[in-house]
Order: structure tokens, then C-alpha cells, then sequence
């Protein structure tokens, strides 16, 4: 089965923004497929709906992995439409660094911490719960 031009892609953000203290993101499937024996179709999700899901210190957030040239459909369109009248985050990403400066954009103004991935914290730090270095 030949690999969507978009799937490495989608790999390097869940990794990037699956690592952030906070964050708790999926891959969402969706489409129709095969049964293992090819004898049936099920449908799987909602048609638009975007390649990452997840929950960001509180915020529902949904990322669509899109290569440069890539473009939103118009079933893309209106789960974006969607998710944000709901109250929700949706961010087109090209690359990881898009879709972590959207959710350092909800980190609380007065803290001053931006997100910062678990694997870049100072070498040989503890971690807490929270993903944060213990002194």
C-alpha cells in the first residue's frame, strides 16, 4: 500500500506536540477502508474531519497535516468552520513549528512559559508529572 505524501509529516507533529507538558493529541482516522478480508467497507470518522485531535491545557485542539501545496478541501473547510464556532483550535500545519506556535499562543500571558517539548528540557533533568525539569 503506497504511503500518503502527507503521513511522515503528520508523524513529526504528533511527536512534536505530543511531547509538550500539557498536551494530550491522537491521530484520527478517517475515510473508508477495508475489512482484513476485503469483503467489507467501513466508514471511520467524520468526512473533513482533521488528521490530529487532542486536548491542549484545557483547549480542544484539531491540526490538519498539510504538505506546502497542499490545500483544505471543502469538507476540511467546514470541520474547521465547525470545530472553531464549538469553541475549538484549528490549526493547518505544515511542519511542526506551525502548529507549536498555535499552542504557544494559549499558554497564559502571565506565566510567561512558552511549551516546550519534553526532549528539550536541560540533559539529565528529572521530569515531574507535569513535564517540567525538578530542580
Amino acid at each position: 500500500m503506497a504511503q500518503n505524501a502527507e503521513t511522515p509529516l503528520m508523524h513529526e507533529i504528533l511527536v512534536a506536540i505530543s511531547a509538550l507538558p500539557g498536551a494530550l493529541f491522537w491521530r484520527q482516522q478517517s475515510g473508508v477502508f477495508q475489512t482484513l478480508t476485503r469483503r467489507e467497507l467501513v466508514r471511520s470518522g467524520i468526512p473533513g474531519m482533521a488528521d490530529i485531535g487532542g486536548i491542549y491545557r484545557g483547549h480542544s485542539v484539531q491540526v490538519e497535516v498539510k504538505t506546502p501545496l497542499g490545500r483544505l478541501s471543502k469538507e476540511q473547510k467546514r470541520w474547521k468552520n465547525a470545530v472553531e464556532r464549538a469553541g475549538g483550535i484549528f490549526v493547518c500545519a505544515r511542519n511542526p513549528a506551525d502548529a507549536l506556535s498555535v499552542l504557544a499562543a494559549l499558554i497564559d500571558a502571565t506565566s510567561g512559559e512558552l511549551p516546550h517539548p519534553i526532549h528539550e528540557q536541560p540533559a539529565g533533568a528529572k521530569l515531574a508529572g507535569n513535564g517540567r525539569a525538578l530542580p
